[in-house]
């Protein structure tokens, strides 16, 4: 990212993911190794999950030369993702919201177990809230029969 180049929107995003990573830590959440804001250049380093994205095993296997998940993978990843989204949710010791889960923000490890990622367009849910009114800022359906 250049920050001669990108919009403020994109700026406040990039400073609200490492204000999240930076309070969270779940395992099914992907993990922040450090970032850079030196001169004109934003970087974030996350740790390597080399399955890739959701997105490539369900709906670009055949492209990738890869085996269709399994039901029984399908259910593990969903219920990794449940996991993560209710820690961040509801039992970090401060909640957020993510309102940007989709596909391409899931990433998968070398066994195939789901961290999400894009921590962006996360809202931090006020003290004793239970609740915000917030927008979604896209849906994706993602179990699909091979």
């Amino acid at each position: 990212m250049e920050s001669g180049v990108i919009c403020n929107k994109a700026l406040d995003e990039f400073e609200s993911e490492i204000s999240v990573l930076t309070k969270v830590k779940h395992r099914h959440l992907v993990l922040l190794l450090g970032y850079s804001t030196q001169g004109l250049k934003r970087i974030l380093v996350y740790e390597y999950m080399p399955q890739g994205e959701l997105s490539r095993h369900l709906f670009h296997w055949k492209n990738f030369k890869l085996e269709p998940l399994s039901w029984k993978r399908r259910l593990s990843i969903a219920s990794d993702v449940a996991r993560g989204m209710e820690y961040l949710h509801s039992l970090a010791h401060q909640s957020f919201i993510h309102r940007d889960l989709k596909l391409s923000n899931i990433l998968l490890s070398d066994d195939f177990r789901a961290k999400v990622s894009d921590f962006g367009p996360v809202k931090l849910v006020p003290d004793g809230g239970k609740s915000i009114m917030t927008q979604v800022a896209s849906w994706d359906v993602w179990i699909r029969c091979p």
